[in-house]
């Protein structure tokens, strides 16, 4: 698969097939993260993958899902994540600023391989943390950042393109048709795109 193609395909996902992800696979995933840009290159990131089943859920229990669509959009009983990604942070090697978009350039990294290996993804921050904390047993000296749950997928959301000035809270709010299946709107690239400068063109 092509990177565009990736880019282009990549959604968030919150239905998930039953399959188990490869111990190999997502060791994959993580090296691709580490090899992400880092702010002054202090790479305060580190990882703990979530693949046993009842460890799963122990993690599921920990999160909340699509607030537009809430309660639609939690993945039900027999479609939820075969594997989760939970993104730690080393508060000391920290950027003042930076260490934040290290998490971007991580998880994208990540998410687009995933796509590029036949996986889904949901990037959450919704999350209990300190009951996360308990479940990963998480040490002194490292926070959550976020988690990144992977299966294959069991839905396919669509891609809407808004029209040119539409925009607001509500264009961009995602929502479920009446066949069940995610739309997800995307503001038009003539709004977001602009050529040698910001002035009218």
């Amino acid at each position: 698969m092509r990177v565009s193609e990736a880019i282009g395909k990549r959604r968030s996902v919150r239905a998930f097939g039953q399959t188990p992800i490869a111990r190999e696979t997502l060791t994959e995933l993580v090296a691709a993260a580490r090899l992400a840009p880092s702010a002054a290159n202090l790479q305060p990131l580190e990882y703990v993958v979530v693949s046993q089943p009842e460890r799963c859920q122990q993690v599921f229990d920990c999160l909340k899902w699509a607030a537009y669509t809430h309660p639609v959009g939690t993945p039900g009983p027999g479609q939820r994540p075969t594997a989760y990604l939970i993104v730690l942070v080393r508060p000391e090697y920290k950027a003042p600023v930076g260490w934040a978009y290290d998490v971007g350039a991580a998880l994208m990294a990540v998410m687009l391989l995933a796509m590029e290996k036949g996986l889904a993804t949901c990037w959450l921050k919704s999350i209990n943390l300190p009951r996360l904390a308990k479940v990963i047993d998480l040490p002194e000296g490292l926070e959550i950042d976020s988690v990144l749950a992977l299966g294959t997928a069991a839905e396919e959301p669509a891609l809407v393109d808004l029209a040119p000035g539409q925009a607001g809270r509500e264009a961009i709010r995602y929502w479920r048709d009446p066949d069940g299946r995610q739309q997800v709107p995307k503001r038009a690239l003539a709004d977001l795109l602009h050529w040698e400068g910001c002035a009218a063109e």
